[in-house]
């Protein structure tokens, strides 16, 4: 018998932006997680499913708002949403560290009337500093469900989803007081009063419902912040930090595990070349197989490892409260750039992907902020072009990895600050927006968190690989086992792909690589960064390893000004794409494609001639 069809409710997830609301979505959707886009608005957008006994739970996590005045992008979602969606029910999550200033948009949930249950979250915390809550007068005070939980922990999930249930079907009815009047109409500043009346609401709510133990003058993540936000150490530690990250992923620990995957890899063609061999597999069907899918896929695949740990330990610093910090202390250099530190969440998540980096410059109120955001945004090395630089760096560096990437990681960084330094004074000058964030107090972070964020990051990289990149790796192996007249070559330099690239590779000369190996190579990379490792894993295939191939191809010099040239050229196709949706602007597009190719030309040419001339007067 077919399983009955389970009753949907719809919930929306609301909190002030650090409350734990985002630590809770993960705990009540788990693996059922999906991202699109909020309606006519890129900016991403999280829903997930719930499930309790026989009620299926659709949770749509709002972005982080202290209200739902619209002012800010964020806010101006969060009250579109409740206003046209109507949902059946909204979680209020509310940090009972910080009461006064989580229940000010609870006021105003109240006063739309919302079917709402308030989630005191953290009271775990909260009992460790010896405070009490008394949840009972919480909800006589509120008139609606007071449930405490914890969400790091699991800690009273089940209690908040019986509510949830309870709420949304009307079999606990929601009072919903309101504890103070509505201004009058024709009363002046109406929108100060309301503000006052919810602060003192607000106040008068802890102070009957809350009992409070004197705390010391400095708390731990005040000690900590006297060290991470000084105002000599912090850049510094900033960047030792990032360093030791570096030296994790790259180092002997990512080194030794992106190695086992190569040979996994490397045993996989072996094993395959003789089932081929002996099923009477044709020469052509055989290098398709070897030296195409497992050659190209292969060659990006083995760093998986190291892009693991990188994420892994980024989420660590991200989770644990430190990135937060690390906006902060950026916002007085990020000014002298014309930017405020505001703009470093979109440019931090450009070391991830550049699309929802792009994206995510939606949270910039200033349309000047968001252009000159967006055009140094390539500059900060995608996670894509981590496999070009391991490979290169493990071909000709391999004793000074983890500086090596470091220093190219700095030099995109480097590069894009002047950038912006001559954009800010020539096309897109005027005032930056002023920023004001809120610092989270530090915390251990949960596995699950990071497991969550790493496997987005996984699950990504690996859809490519499969899609992308197979394509990709299948059509470069075409176009470079058969020439113009469409037979089979065993020399690739006679092959479709040898004369495409032929009529490129001039433009590299004075890079020093003038072939059409790499001319085509990066040619892919267009596609998608990875596809310039794939690429070169069929072109440059046989019976040599790729690192091997590319010391006979290469040679230092040229090495360091074709990883250049990888640094600074060109986004994908997606990043473009994304480019164009948010500049909204075809010659803002351009201009930054221009840019890219021309700073990514010079700078590699520059770097190969000036580095000759120097290696010849030595």
């Amino acid at each position: 018998m077919q399983e009955e069809k389970r009753k949907v409710l719809r919930v929306a997830l609301a909190g002030n932006p650090n409350c734990g609301k985002t630590t809770l979505f993960n705990r009540l959707t788990g693996s059922s997680q999906y991202v699109g886009n909020w309606p006519g608005v890129t900016v991403e957008k999280k829903g997930g499913r719930a499930i309790y006994e026989d009620w299926e739970i659709e949770i749509t996590d709002l972005p982080g708002v202290y209200s739902l005045s619209p002012y800010s992008p964020e806010e101006a979602i969060a009250d579109r949403f409740l206003r046209e969606e109507k949902p059946d029910v909204v979680i209020d999550v509310v940090d009972t560290t910080n009461p006064e200033r989580n229940l000010y948009l609870t006021m105003q949930l109240l006063e739309r009337g919302m079917p709402a249950v308030v989630a005191l979250n953290m009271l775990d915390v909260l009992e460790k500093r010896g405070d009490r809550v008394d949840c009972k007068r919480f909800h006589e005070e509120l008139g609606v469900p007071v449930i405490p939980i914890s969400a790091a922990k699991g800690n009273g999930i089940p209690d908040l989803l019986r509510a949830v249930v309870q709420i949304g079907t009307g079999q606990r009815p929601a009072v919903r007081r309101l504890p103070y009047k509505a201004p009058e109409p024709d009363m002046p500043d109406r929108e100060a009063v309301w503000a006052e009346r919810r602060y003192n609401a607000v106040e008068a709510i802890v102070a009957r419902c809350m009992v409070r133990m004197p705390q010391p003058e400095k708390s731990l993540s005040d000690r900590i912040d006297a060290v991470v936000t000084n105002r000599f150490f912090a850049i510094p530690l900033f960047f030792a930090m990032v360093f030791f990250i570096f030296v994790i992923t790259f180092g002997s620990i990512g080194s030794f595990l992106a190695d086992g995957v190569a040979a996994f890899f490397t045993t996989c063609s072996l094993w395959a070349e003789q089932v081929l061999l002996a099923a009477g597999a044709s020469v052509w069907a055989r290098s398709l197989v070897v030296d195409g899918m497992l050659a190209g896929v292969g060659s990006v695949v083995s760093f998986l490892p190291q892009i693991v740990l990188l994420f892994f330990l980024l989420s660590l610093l991200e989770d644990s409260g430190y990135m937060a910090r690390a906006a902060f202390i950026m916002d007085a250099p990020m000014r002298k750039l014309g930017l405020s530190g505001r703009a470093f969440v979109p440019l931090l998540m450009g070391f991830g992907c550049t699309v929802p980096a792009v994206m995510g410059t939606r949270i910039l109120e200033n349309e000047k902020d968001k252009r000159l955001t967006i055009l140094i945004l390539p500059f900060m090395s995608c996670s894509a072009k981590m496999p070009v630089y391991s490979l290169f760096i493990a071909a000709f560096f391999p004793d000074k990895r983890p500086l090596a990437i470091f220093c190219f990681y700095l030099l995109g960084i480097v590069l894009g600050i002047l950038s912006a330094l001559f954009f800010k004074n020539t096309v897109l000058k005027g005032d930056s927006a002023p920023f004001v964030m809120e610092l989270p107090p530090y915390r251990l972070p949960t596995f699950k968190s990071l497991r969550l964020h790493v496997w987005e990051r996984i699950k990504d990289f690996l859809q490519r690989a499969g899609t992308v990149l197979l394509g990709a790796t299948v059509l470069i192996w075409l176009l470079r086992s058969f020439s113009p007249g469409f037979q089979y070559v065993t020399d690739s330099s006679q092959s479709i792909l040898a004369q495409i690239g032929g009529w490129i590779a001039p433009m590299f000369t004075l890079c020093g690589f003038g072939e059409w190996k790499p001319a085509v190579s990066l040619l892919t990379g267009l596609i998608a960064k990875e596809s310039v490792v794939s690429s070169m894993g069929v072109l440059y295939g046989g019976a040599e390893s790729l690192t091997t191939a590319l010391q006979g191809a290469f040679t230092p010099l040229s090495a360091c000004s074709f990883l250049l040239f990888v640094l600074f050229y060109t986004p994908c196709v997606a990043a473009l794409s994304a480019i164009r949706r948010e500049m909204a602007s075809l010659k803002w597009t351009a201009i930054t494609v221009i840019w890219q190719l021309g700073v990514a030309w010079y700078a590699s040419a520059l770097f190969y001639q000036v580095a000759s001339l120097l290696q010849k007067c030595i």
